[in-house]
């Protein structure tokens, strides 16, 4: 007689979105931004950084954004992916926006990145009042300021 195991459910890989203030706050040191991703790392989650943030995290001066450049580059080699908004999320981001009241695009954007797949997930921000409204009906991604 043979028993039927039922597989146990994995749980979901922590993911990591970050806006521009998460970014930024890498960029200068953050003791806190960075401990939540070497948690991230550690537990083989990913580090999502919507390409929107590049907007406002870069100018396009070589010399004045090498730091910035920098951070992506060991984000990247270590479990950071630059995710290009594609119309399924364009969309959901006008609908967090449009729920919230908002009109801030870019934050909506991040949002809509960090309820992409419906698995928990952590937005870091320097700003966390405009992400917490955006993502009010989400309660699997929580907001934390660094």
């Amino acid at each position: 007689m043979s028993r039927k195991h039922r597989p146990r459910p994995r749980a979901a890989l922590p993911r990591c979105v970050l806006d521009s203030g998460g970014l930024t706050a890498l960029v200068g040191g953050s003791h806190r931004a960075r401990a939540w991703l070497r948690w991230v790392v550690e537990h083989e989650g990913s580090i999502q950084v919507p390409t929107p943030i590049l907007v406002e995290s870069t100018t396009g001066d070589g010399a004045r954004d090498a730091e910035v450049n920098r951070v992506l580059g060991i984000l990247e080699r270590v479990a950071a992916v630059l995710q290009i908004a594609d119309e399924i999320t364009a969309r959901r981001a006008g609908r967090l926006r449009l729920l919230a009241g908002s009109d801030d695009g870019i934050d909506a954007l991040v949002a809509a990145a960090a309820v992409a797949n419906g698995s928990p997930a952590v937005v870091l921000t320097s700003d966390p009042d405009d992400l917490e409204r955006l993502l009010v009906p989400e309660p699997q991604v929580h907001v934390r300021k660094v």
